[in-house]
């Protein structure tokens, strides 16, 4: 073979891994270009939103809700996922159309409950936590402003004159916030409309909670 021919194979031969890699680049560019251009499916999950707006204090029904898919990262935390399992519950602000119903939206039970039958519900703060042992959910309390007037050093906040109220019954027992100085542990409780003012106008004030029967 003439010395040219084996120098013009041999130059095509060593230039071979060069064009190989090169073709392999261009390969890899061209997929990832289709993969960037091509929309990544986000992941969805059941969400239920209003059909229409609900004003607050509305009891909820089937026609009030649907259920449909949101991506997992836009639902709200206590974002409810079946229809099903807000149906009755009512609702404690208006909620716009098309918005998810989250546990914040919800009244408790118990306070539904209360509402319902044509009591009020109001929030009172605890002069103590130390109160908290002994409360629980369904307990009757008599309620006594705390009248600031114990020795010092007494941990025991005095009472004054006449309960606010009488046998209220506890709705929720609200614990007090460790990332809130100074917080103190609150009550819910339901009352007649007449005691519910008796609370709203001590509104400053701190409570001691008394366990009673119930009437």
């Amino acid at each position: 073979m003439p010395t040219s021919s084996w120098r013009t194979s041999l130059s095509y031969l060593s230039g071979w891994p060069r064009r190989a890699a090169a073709a392999l680049c261009l390969l890899v560019a061209v997929g990832t270009a289709l993969t960037r251009g091509r929309p990544t499916a986000a992941t969805t999950v059941p969400t239920v939103v209003t059909s229409h707006p609900v004003p607050a204090g509305t009891v909820l029904s089937p026609a009030d809700l649907t259920l449909t898919r949101w991506p997992a990262s836009a639902v709200p935390a206590g974002g409810a996922r079946a229809v099903a399992a807000v149906i009755g519950r009512r609702v404690a602000v208006t909620v716009q159309r098309g918005m998810p119903i989250t546990a914040g939206d919800l009244l408790e039970p118990a306070i539904a409950d209360a509402l319902a039958g044509g009591q009020a519900a109001t929030t009172v703060e605890l002069a103590s936590v130390s109160q908290l042992a002994i409360l629980r959910v369904g307990d009757r309390v008599d309620l006594y402003p705390s009248a600031d007037l114990a020795p010092l050093g007494d941990a025991t906040p005095a009472t004054a004159g006449s309960p606010a109220a009488r046998s209220a019954e506890v709705l929720s027992v609200l614990p007090a916030s460790d990332a809130t100085p100074d917080d103190k542990p609150a009550l819910v409780v339901a009352t007649d409309r007449s005691a519910a003012a008796q609370l709203a106008a001590r509104a400053s004030a701190a409570f001691i909670a008394t366990l009673v029967q119930p009437p």
